[in-house]
């Protein structure tokens, strides 16, 4: 008899109380086959031919029966390759590690983009399996909405905002701070401050700031019922605002329209009210405060992250100046170098001027309009540039898509 039959004879009678739970077919197979080769008279190639078993497969398996000494080493073992061409760099990895960490609230895809910023190219599907691998991802699916608007719009131009209060999601020296956001729908640029109240003159203070610090002109403001925007739920039966509210008296003053959605419909400011999920995400969960001075510093620096430096796949991964820039810069073409072209080519028509009707070569159409009694969004864009609206035909603001563009593509004429 041959030591390894020797050996096996001494080893098997030990793994029978493991083979009785064991469930793995496969396992109880192969075990059965080297209990019958090592009771067998012939001699282990013979005992192999006849069961037909493939020698090197018999010692393969005693091999590693011999060093575990344990049934689980007659289980398949891992076809997975030890080197991978494919395989994602170790620097890579890194990196996706060190992002997620200093900035937890970051998905696959924003890494992706911010990888670019390193020299680093790595899909948003590969992110989220160093993500999955590495144990990073604390939910694999977030809950689905159980209120959702069915109508989905982004307005065309800036100067559309949604205004609204939030609470601070913590106690600050055990006082009740809030936060007041206003939010462009075209563009995502924001203006965010912190108050010690939640009352009219807060909301006169921001509007003011607003007004001041916002770099394209102002057409409406949307907000929710509330007693700090207006009186329409707080005098009489509540049917309509009196319009003697200090917002709407300030919205009126400077020819914006205040807009209220429906009670019970947040959805319909859903763009406000989302910022506020990315608040307690990528601010208040990151800050440690301790006081209203330092949550105000505080808050102004993360207001000028949120339109210099956060790019978004909504925005086409550039930021909210980035996205505002066509439009301010084709305010200032038209303002400072077309004024003089604008002015001679869109004359208002007179009636003792036939000659003005056909121009030997007219730039834009020539029409004759009279000015509606409510602002619309052109006449706001000639108001802001201090232009007479009434004059000049709205078809003349149709080129200013294609001007707009162009001049952003080619950095426009400012340095």
């Amino acid at each position: 008899m041959s030591f390894l039959k020797y050996q096996l004879r001494n080893l098997l009678p030990s793994l029978s109380e493991q083979a009785k739970s064991c469930q793995d077919r496969k396992i109880k197979q192969r075990l059965y086959l080297i209990k019958a080769i090592a009771s067998s008279q012939r001699s282990i190639a013979g005992a192999c031919q006849f069961r037909g078993l493939c020698r090197d497969s018999f010692y393969r398996w005693v091999e590693r029966l011999l060093d575990q000494r344990k049934l689980e080493a007659l289980g398949d073992l891992s076809r997975k390759p030890k080197r991978s061409p494919n395989q994602t760099s170790p620097r890579i990895e890194r990196k996706i590690r060190v992002i997620k960490k200093r900035e937890p609230y970051l998905g696959p895809e924003r890494i992706s983009h911010l990888l670019e910023d390193h020299s680093m190219q790595c899909p948003p599907s590969t992110v989220y399996s160093v993500l999955k691998r590495n144990k990073l991802i604390s939910k694999e699916y977030r809950k689905q909405r159980t209120k959702k608007h069915i109508k989905r719009y982004r307005e065309p131009v800036p100067g559309f905002f949604q205004m609204d209060f939030k609470y601070a999601p913590f106690l600050i020296g055990n006082i009740q701070y809030y936060q007041l956001s206003a939010i462009d729908h075209c563009s995502s640029w924001r203006l965010i401050r912190s108050y010690t109240n939640k009352g009219e003159a807060e909301v006169l203070e921001f509007l003011q700031e607003l007004k001041r610090e916002c770099p394209f002109p102002i057409f409406q403001i949307q907000t929710d019922n509330d007693a700090a925007f207006t009186d329409k739920y707080t005098v009489g039966l509540g049917l309509k605002p009196t319009g003697a509210h200090p917002m709407d008296q300030w919205c009126k003053k400077h020819g914006i329209r205040h807009k209220l959605i429906p009670i019970g419909e947040k959805e319909l400011n859903g763009k406000v009210e989302n910022s506020h999920k990315f608040d307690d995400e990528e601010f208040y969960s990151q800050e440690k405060i301790n006081s209203f001075t330092e949550l105000s510093t505080k808050t102004y620096i993360y207001n000028h992250r949120w339109n210099d430096e956060r790019a978004t796949k909504t925005l086409g991964w550039k930021t909210p100046n980035e996205v505002i820039l066509p439009y301010v810069t084709t305010l200032a073409i038209l303002e400072g170098y077309f004024r003089v072209l604008l002015e001679e080519s869109l004359q208002p028509l007179e009636a003792e001027t036939p000659e003005r009707l056909q121009p030997e070569v007219p730039i834009y159409p020539v029409i004759a309009q009279i000015k509606p009694q409510k602002i619309d969004p052109l006449d706001r864009y000639f108001a802001w540039m201090d232009w007479e609206a009434a004059q000049y035909p709205k078809t003349a603001l149709l080129p200013l898509s294609y001007m707009s563009i162009s001049y952003s593509d080619l950095g426009g004429f400012f340095p």
